[in-house]
């Protein structure tokens, strides 16, 4: 990936599109993350890819080590470098391994803050999930008044069908047809658009993934469309 960042509190993944960039907190599966997940220690995706490679195993737990707020700051570090030598990310994506503290410090929010609000003056989309109905509140009003969409991680079938806000939910067994079924059915009880998240669908399908990349696709920063994963 021809880049001119070379991350290193930053993180470059697989699903982006040249030019995104991600950001974690901690290993997933543990620490932040909320057991009321359903992929909590048994379907989790992210913990299947930490296992799989100990240098991203190893930045995780050393980010938890040093905390949300020193690595938001740290993150902001490394963008506003980055800008100096020409690169701003096309998108970023929060919490590609493990979440957000549940209860984050004064302090914590003011770098989280500090960190969105660069993002939007460089008018970077941003896609930040968050599981749980309780936790996704407290964020939402942690980052009020800068125009990031806070999406809930939904945490069961019925809350991904119902929740009023922008939510995305990941199927729990099955492919794309499940995926489909389950944007409809979100649809019809609320009124709201709802796709199946592209790059997952076209890995699934045929393993094309070169134009359904997220930064390709930006409908996770959109507070209007809701988004279903395939399981993955």
């Amino acid at each position: 990936m021809n880049l001119r960042l070379q991350p290193s509190t930053l993180s470059v993944f697989g699903k982006g599109a040249p030019g995104s960039v991600g950001l974690s907190f901690a290993p997933s599966a543990s620490a932040h993350c909320s057991r009321r997940c359903p992929h909590y220690g048994t379907r989790c995706y992210a913990e299947r890819l930490e296992a799989r490679y100990s240098k991203l195993a190893a930045k995780l737990e050393r980010h938890h080590a040093q905390g949300f707020e020193r690595t938001c700051r740290d993150a902001l570090a490394e963008l506003e470098a980055g800008k100096g030598s020409g690169f701003v990310p096309i998108w970023f994506r929060f919490s590609v391994c493990g979440s957000f503290p549940a209860q984050p410090t004064p302090e914590d929010v003011r770098a989280l803050r500090a960190l969105v609000e660069w993002l939007n003056a460089h008018r970077v989309p941003i896609h930040l999930p968050i599981e749980t109905r309780a936790k996704a509140t407290r964020y939402r009003r942690a980052l009020r008044g800068l125009g990031v969409t806070v999406r809930e991680s939904a945490t069961s079938e019925r809350r991904a069908r119902t929740a009023p806000g922008p939510v995305s939910w990941v199927t729990v067994g099955g492919g794309v047809p499940d995926a489909k079924k389950a944007a409809r059915a979100r649809t019809r009880a609320t009124g709201r658009k709802c796709i199946v998240c592209p790059a997952v669908a076209a890995k699934k399908l045929n393993g094309d993934v070169e134009r359904a990349k997220c930064g390709n696709c930006t409908a996770c920063a959109d507070p209007a469309v809701d988004v279903i994963y395939p399981s993955h």
